[in-house]
């Protein structure tokens, strides 16, 4: 099991095919296949999917490792997407399918590189 490191050790954990982490003063769990993005927040994230959104205590960088193979992708420094949901690119913004809207997502140029490898997969 990958869990986060130093501050946030315990608050978000991978188990397998899911996530399990705080948010609202109790353990929730997400399957990853359901999540739709990853917004930071400060010293929080935003976890999205298509019925839910959750904030836990999280840095996108141990985010982005735990999630690692799993189908993500960081597409701008606030923002890591499931490359599944992706509906079409836009000049510098990928548009998001979560079945109940649809999502506009920037793509930072840092990122653009490994994005378009991601999709290409």
């Amino acid at each position: 099991m990958k869990t986060l490191s130093s501050h946030y050790e315990g608050n978000v954990s991978n188990l397998g095919d899911s996530l399990m982490f705080r948010a609202n003063y109790q353990s929730v769990m997400v399957a990853t296949q359901d999540i739709v993005y990853i917004q930071a927040m400060a010293d929080y994230v935003i976890i999205k999917t298509a019925q839910a959104k959750h904030i836990t205590l999280a840095t996108m960088k141990d985010m982005a490792n735990l999630l690692q193979g799993r189908g993500f992708v960081r597409t701008h420094r606030s923002y890591i997407v499931n490359v599944d949901r992706v509906q079409k690119i836009k000049g510098s913004n990928i548009v998001l399918d979560s079945e109940t809207s649809r999502i506009s997502i920037p793509v930072g140029r840092a990122y653009k590189k490994e994005f378009r490898q991601s999709i290409a997969a």
